[in-house]
């Protein structure tokens, strides 16, 4: 009984926000289970296209790492697939692209070039630092808006 009820903890508290999942690697370039069909590679724009939430990634080649201010004006003038209303995404678009399974933990299969490391979100916190997500560990917490962390940006649309 007592082994149920640590193993129903432990499951729980992954689950539900511990915002870390430990000890998980980052499952590049492999087939990490279940394929997330609302999310489609566009090759020649080197795009992602999210069906479901109709915004479409940024996928070219990967950002140099950045402060914050640097990555909101990355995104503001980036002019990419016809589009220049770009912008860095928040805390939960950048979560929406994690993909646990039991293998590991990956991107969203149709992602080619996001890099195992942090990446910003425009979602800022009462302590004058922004949210980030990690690609390498599942991990998302905040940050002073002096570090350097990689960008991925955004549309609403497509």
């Amino acid at each position: 009984m007592i082994k149920i009820f640590s193993a129903l903890t432990i499951a729980t508290a992954l689950l539900t926000g511990g915002g870390f999942f430990s000890n998980m690697s980052f499952a590049y370039g492999r087939d990490s289970g279940k394929v997330d069909k609302n999310f489609i590679r566009d090759d020649n724009r080197s795009i992602v296209i999210d069906l479901k939430n109709k915004k479409s990634y940024s996928d070219g080649a990967p950002s140099k790492k950045m402060t914050y201010s640097q990555a909101i004006t990355y995104c503001q003038n980036m002019n990419l697939a016809g589009y220049t209303d770009w912008r860095l995404p928040g805390k939960e678009e950048l979560k929406s692209l994690l993909q646990l399974s039991r293998r590991g933990l990956s991107v969203k299969h149709a992602f080619k070039n996001v890099q195992e490391g942090i990446y910003w979100s425009s979602t800022k916190d009462r302590h004058n630092e922004a949210w980030y997500v990690d690609y390498d560990l599942g991990r998302y917490s905040t940050a002073g808006y002096d570090h350097l962390y990689y960008v991925l940006c955004v549309r609403n649309g497509d």
